[in-house]
């Protein structure tokens, strides 16, 4: 089911013989809910997709948005030995002891005691967020001066949640590239990195960053703003025009996704698959430039 709202506005700001100036917004709000699935309203998990790389990441369930994001909730990095620690359905932590790769009771109050086993188990997963947004919109400005025209288009979106699993991909352990975030790692007691990043341990990636479900430690804000078209023109005179034989001549230079505002940490929140960031190509910042001829 798809609720919404629609808003749009223009306005004449000025327009006179030499200048013309007309902006306008426009915004839709959107709630998306799974109202009823078959077979007793079972889980589907993989939601919609056939990649074998993003369909471990989303669901479909009654009474969330379309593809949510799902797996495990990150709680942070256990201080005394580096490991990572998450929180399961009941609400208990559990962390992954690395030297071991099984999984250990985590007691925030005894945080060196790993002697009590513990599981991560399927059931422990959960909703992450929706992946749809709930808003977006545009604003357009266009000025006329003289024979010179200024087109602007900024667009914004946001609302909805993205699993960067290609930043998960860029924390791999081994020996090649790694991001700077690796950099805040666990080191030791004493120093022990931004709280997030488990230590180091060769050839533990699938373990340590968990690469068979989405986890909250790789959830981001998709919000953004962008600048998405700014054109200038000049058109010649008409009486230059009328001595070419043509009814318009218009020159012009044009750039595309030339900014973007965003706290994701991704190259673009619009590269994501049905909320899964992972490996894909972002859009190119485009330089052109034209002439419009009318004969």
């Amino acid at each position: 089911m798809n609720e919404g709202y629609e808003f749009a506005v223009n306005y004449n700001v000025l327009s006179n013989e030499k200048l013309t100036w007309t902006v306008g917004a426009n915004l839709t709000l959107m709630k998306n809910k799974i109202v009823a699935l078959p077979n007793g309203g079972a889980d589907i998990i993989g939601g919609s997709s056939t990649n074998t790389n993003i369909a471990p990441n989303i669901i479909i369930r009654e009474g969330e948005s379309m593809n949510s994001l799902f797996g495990y909730e990150y709680w942070g990095v256990n201080p005394a030995n580096g490991n990572p620690v998450y929180v399961k359905a009941d609400g208990s932590l559990v962390q992954g002891n690395i030297p071991t790769a099984n999984y250990k009771v985590f007691d925030p109050n005894n945080p060196s005691n790993i002697d009590v086993a513990a599981t991560l188990a399927a059931s422990d997963r959960k909703i992450l967020g929706n992946t749809l947004p709930t808003y977006f919109g545009g604003f357009t400005s266009k000025l006329e001066v003289s024979n010179f025209d200024l087109n602007i288009l900024v667009r914004y979106s946001g609302g909805n949640k993205i699993f960067n699993g290609t930043r998960r991909d860029l924390l791999n352990l081994n020996l090649n590239n790694n991001s700077t975030e690796i950099l805040g790692r666990w080191q030791s007691a004493e120093n022990p990195g931004d709280g997030v990043t488990p230590r180091l341990w060769a050839s533990s990636n699938p373990f340590v960053n968990l690469t068979s479900a989405a986890t909250t430690r790789f959830v981001e804000d998709a919000d953004f703003i962008k600048v998405d078209n700014v054109s200038l023109g000049y058109s010649l005179p008409r009486t230059l025009t009328d001595k070419l034989g043509i009814q318009r001549l218009r020159a012009y230079v044009q750039g595309q996704n030339l900014l973007m505002i965003t706290d994701y940490k991704g190259l673009d929140p619009e590269m994501e698959n049905t909320g899964v960031d992972i490996n894909g190509t972002p859009r190119s910042r485009i330089m052109s430039f034209g002439l419009n001829v009318t004969f």
